[in-house]
């Protein structure tokens, strides 16, 4: 029991380094060669790619992110499960949980994170039992965003119902001894993300909560931000240039000319 717990300390402290690596700040860059982090709501993380850059970037990085989650936590599932039958879920949940932890509060970059929606949604597709479920709330979700124009919402709706159908799932088919811990990883997660997005829910109490127009996104009418942002400065720019350049001197044979004329 003693080497259970110490293999899963391990599992979770590799966890949170992996969750500090942030897929946003990485793509932003070598897309525009701008910092997420000073774009838009300044947020490294899915919601601000679409906002600030496009749709297929931001689906670059859900995908990205989920991966950073699901998949480490997957690996661990199979390794706890060989060394205590019914231990691989404990396992999953909490390697995930502190993916999500250090990708919210980073120690690389002073821990100023992302919101861990992307990484939750991760968590849930990767699992062994919860997968097909995860794409269909995914599917319901990419719907709800041609009408519901306040992102967090939808994302926090995904989290709450995939919460209860993976508790609804453990109180009818988990050990009693592992159901406890399970509910309370679970909802812990969704209890973390309602506090990571408490800013979102107070500006829309507010009525000044920022909007995404995803119909837009996803025909591709509007430029991003950024490079609205870059247009906007090479025409200041260009004008700046303009009011600044002197009046042209003429040469000194046709001053002479003029005079004697």
């Amino acid at each position: 029991m003693i080497k259970l717990a110490l293999f899963m300390c391990l599992a979770i402290v590799i966890g949170y380094f992996i969750g500090n690596i942030n897929f946003a700040r990485i793509f932003s860059k070598a897309f525009s060669g701008k910092d997420i982090t000073k774009v838009g709501s300044k947020n490294p993380g899915t919601m601000n790619m679409l906002r600030t850059r496009n749709l297929g970037e931001a689906l670059l990085t859900l995908i990205f992110e989920a991966i950073k989650s699901g998949v480490p936590a997957l690996i661990c599932y199979f390794l706890f499960e060989r060394m205590e039958a019914g231990f691989g879920d404990i396992a999953y949940f909490s390697v995930a949980l502190a993916v999500i932890v250090g990708h919210c509060f980073p120690v690389i970059f002073k821990f100023k994170g992302g919101k861990g929606v992307a990484c939750t949604f991760g968590m849930f597709l990767f699992h062994p039992t919860f997968w097909w479920m995860t794409l269909i709330a995914f599917v319901a979700c990419f719907i709800l965003f041609l009408f519901v124009k306040y992102a967090f919402l939808i994302t926090l709706g995904f989290c709450v119902s995939m919460s209860t159908c993976a508790t609804v799932f453990f109180c009818l088919r988990t050990p009693w001894q592992f159901r406890i811990p399970l509910i309370i990883l679970i909802w812990l997660n969704f209890l973390f993300l309602i506090f990571m997005h408490r800013g979102n829910i107070q500006r829309l109490a507010k009525g000044v909560e920022n909007e995404i127009n995803f119909r837009e996104k996803l025909s591709g009418k509007k430029k991003n931000v950024e490079e609205n942002k870059t247009e906007e400065e090479a025409t200041e720019q260009n004008i700046a240039e303009e009011t600044e350049k002197p009046a042209e001197e003429k040469p000194i044979g046709e001053e002479k000319d003029n005079e004697q004329k």
